[in-house]
């Protein structure tokens, strides 16, 4: 039988969780002996051929389209900003890499059950639990100690960071950021929402941010 063949791996992006991403894949790489191959990190900020926790810099987003001549190399987005979750989620599609192109990677430490669905792009970091029938969409970042509950389905572009907990049968949209610690009671929905650390969600929100035990909406203009 022929050795599998390394799946061959361009990151974008190279700075804060980007580069927790990148230490997750070389760890997974090293001590788990993942068939994963970085061939390097694509980033404006620094100069090509410099390196970034050891992996070379490919050069910046207009090195994409000869990247994408090698057929080869997949691509993992990693340039999330929480206060701006729908605006990266844009920026990641104004990059003409086709869907198929971008791949995901699951920490061989987290748990993802058998049933759960996962779709493309998605990145679960160590210690995180996906549990039964949950349903991931695309593009979502799973933190480090991350816990969904069973039958919860999460869209596209979300980001929950690390410690958060979602109950059973929760709903979570598109662009939303869930913050440290922060916990969303079962059956409870969120859409393109904030939630500030250690929050604690016991009902429905769309498109607004929201903190505190319980999280109730914060009134920027008045200071809370």
């Amino acid at each position: 039988m022929e050795p599998r063949k390394k799946k061959t791996i361009a990151v974008i992006g190279g700075v804060g969780t980007a580069l927790n991403i990148i230490e997750h894949i070389t760890d997974a790489i090293l001590k788990y002996s993942a068939g994963i191959s970085l061939l390097g990190i694509v980033i404006d900020s620094y100069e090509k051929g410099s390196l970034i926790a050891g992996i070379p810099v490919l050069g910046g987003r207009d090195q994409i389209p000869a990247l994408l001549d090698n057929s080869e190399v997949m691509f993992l987005f990693s340039m999330y900003k929480p206060e701006m979750m729908k605006e990266r989620y844009r920026l990641m599609e104004s990059l003409g890499i086709p869907p198929e192109r971008y791949t995901g990677f699951i920490h061989p430490s987290a748990y993802v059950a058998g049933s759960a669905i996962i779709g493309r792009g998605n990145i679960i970091l160590s210690n995180a639990t996906v549990n039964s029938n949950v349903v991931l969409g695309n593009m979502n970042i799973i933190n480090c100690n991350v816990t969904i509950e069973h039958d919860t389905v999460v869209g596209n572009g979300n980001f929950l960071a690390a410690g958060s907990t979602t109950g059973a049968r929760v709903k979570i949209g598109n662009h939303c950021f869930i913050g440290l610690n922060a916990s969303l009671r079962e059956e409870v929905s969120v859409d393109e929402v904030f939630v500030g650390m250690h929050s604690l969600v016991l009902s429905d929100f769309s498109g607004v941010t929201v903190a505190g035990v319980p999280a109730r909406v914060l009134d920027r203009k008045a200071g809370i």
